[in-house]
Order: C-alpha cells, then sequence, then structure tokens
C-alpha cells in the first residue's frame, strides 16, 4: 500500500514538473524570457508559485529545462561507417535539420536568450548537448583528414540558425504556410549550401 502511494505519488509529481516545463517553453517561445514571470507560469500550470519552486530553483534552471530537446532516433551506430564521405555529410545534414524541426520552441529559446544570457549556451553544451553517431563518424573522418577539420559545433549553430531564420521569413511573408512539415525548399536550399551544390 504504501509502495502504491509513493509510486503515485512519484507520478504526479513527475507529471507536474513537465507540465510546468511544456507550459514555460510555450510561454517563453511565445512571448520571452523576461515577459514571462514565473508568476504567470504558475498560474498556467494551475499551482502556487512556491510550488513551482520545489521543481527548479529559480527560474534559469527552469529555462535550462525548456531548451532540452527531444533527441530523435536515427540509424545505429555501425550504419554510418559503411557511409561514404558524400553520403555522410548528407545524411549528418537530414538528421541535423529533422532534429531542429522537431524542437523548433527549443532551438528557438536557446537562440533567442542566449544572446542576452550565455549563460544559458554554456550550461546547454555543458548539460544537454549530445553527440550523434553522424557527429562522432564525422569528427573521426575529420581526425583521419579523410574530411576538412571545423568546429563541429560551431558548423551546426550556422546550420540551425539559418533554418530558424529561414522559417520565419517564411511565416513573415506566407500566412498560408503550415509547419506540419519541414518545408522542401528550406531543406533543399540547406543541404545543397552544405554540400556545395548551389552555385556549381
Amino acid at each position: 500500500m504504501n509502495e502504491a502511494h509513493h509510486s503515485n505519488k512519484q507520478t504526479k509529481g513527475t507529471l507536474t514538473r513537465e507540465k510546468i516545463v511544456q507550459t514555460a517553453r510555450n510561454l517563453f517561445y511565445k512571448k520571452g524570457y523576461h515577459a514571462t514571470s514565473t508568476s504567470i507560469i504558475a498560474k498556467e500550470v494551475g499551482v502556487s508559485e512556491a510550488a513551482l519552486y520545489k521543481y527548479f530553483k529559480g527560474k534559469m534552471e527552469l529555462l535550462l529545462a525548456t531548451v532540452e530537446p527531444k533527441w530523435l532516433d536515427f540509424q545505429e551506430e555501425n550504419h554510418y561507417h559503411d557511409l561514404s564521405d558524400h553520403e555522410l555529410l548528407h545524411v549528418w545534414t537530414e538528421e541535423l535539420l529533422d532534429n531542429v524541426f522537431y524542437n523548433r520552441p527549443q532551438y528557438t529559446i536557446l537562440f533567442n536568450e542566449s544572446a542576452i544570457h550565455p549563460e544559458l549556451s554554456e550550461q546547454y553544451i555543458a548539460n544537454i548537448h549530445r553527440m550523434s553517431f553522424a557527429d562522432q563518424e564525422l569528427i573521426k573522418r575529420m581526425d583521419e583528414e579523410s574530411l576538412p577539420k571545423l568546429d563541429l559545433i560551431l558548423f551546426q549553430v550556422g546550420i540551425i540558425g539559418a533554418l530558424l531564420a529561414m522559417i520565419t521569413h517564411k511565416r513573415i511573408y506566407d500566412h498560408t504556410l503550415h509547419l506540419d512539415e519541414f518545408p522542401a525548399d528550406i531543406r533543399h536550399t540547406i543541404i545543397g549550401i552544405v554540400e556545395g551544390k548551389l552555385f556549381k
């Protein structure tokens, strides 16, 4: 009986924490971090502000939780070993684009708020960012000098920034745009830039 009670309590606490993160993410995404107070978040969730602080020590810790992406599953590690350099770069770009598109609110918040709060970016890199199998294979080939060596995180930041900016541009100029699926023209443009195809 005690175990069941503990399990229910734990589940309720987990669900409440998830609801706080989802609500805060939605508000930070739409209104921005500074325009969203913890009291507004607590009211939207249906808990007291004091209860919110039982789950998060402060607003910055909550902000960090809102930028954590839900990682998509791609191929097994061995899959990437057999790809040619060109195939690997293509697959790596496709996977990065899909992951960012699926987690647009998280990456938008991260990009918007890191300019004001550089510690958010630092904490993201230190505690949340993880390397995919495609990342690991790219770095291995860069170390072996079969691919040009570059700062992979910086390269990713450039691609992510381009993707978010292109989506914003399309939303401004195309009011019929629905983002249920990845816009094909944006995918084509970014992959073309990465692979150096656009201006050949």
